[in-house]
């Protein structure tokens, strides 16, 4: 069984720790340098205190039963879809999980977690974004109800060129 909970500022550490042991494996190859300096830009204690503080990011660990932190999940709250006119919805900011509970059904936990938050707080569309590389959670979201919206690309310093795609997807979670 599968323990989801929130995180709160006095498990910033953790949190942190989690963010770099589940990012780093699978996005690595996205960077000239591996991704430390994004890693450095989003993990950092001062960016993390920012999010917990801040009313509309929740961040949840998904738990297993022996109290291993599987992975994590961030919704940002009242995040209308840049560019569109989808007003009412709920960012799934983040969703990571540790190499070796890949595929345990973690994923789909939280998916179906952050669709009662979404509901629960009245919102019409749960968004996310997912680099068009990314074939294996392309396919994992759409799976769980999400359609492409639209493709950009990054600007971010250190990724290399042929990684900067991503999609903007969507999905009611009433459906």
């Amino acid at each position: 069984m599968i323990r989801i909970e929130r995180v709160f500022p006095k498990d910033i550490l953790a949190l942190q720790r989690v963010v770099e042991e589940t990012y780093l494996p699978y996005f690595r190859y996205l960077w000239h340098d591996e991704g430390k300096a994004y890693l450095a830009m989003i993990n950092n204690l001062e960016v993390l205190e920012q999010h917990l503080a801040n009313p509309t990011h929740h961040y949840y660990f998904a738990s297993l039963e022996d109290g291993v932190i599987a992975g994590y999940l961030k919704l940002i709250f009242d995040a209308p879809i840049p560019d569109t006119p989808f007003k009412n919805a709920v960012s799934l900011d983040k969703i990571y999980l540790s190499e070796a509970t890949k595929g345990k059904g973690i994923g789909k936990s939280l998916m179906d977690f952050a669709d009662k938050k979404v509901q629960q707080a009245n919102a019409e569309y749960l968004w996310l974004r997912v680099m068009d590389s990314n074939a294996y959670n392309l396919d994992f979201y759409m799976k769980n109800g999400y359609k492409i919206l639209y493709k950009r690309w990054l600007e971010l310093a250190n990724i290399k060129e042929e990684y900067r795609g991503i999609f903007t997807m969507i999905k009611s979670p009433r459906d």
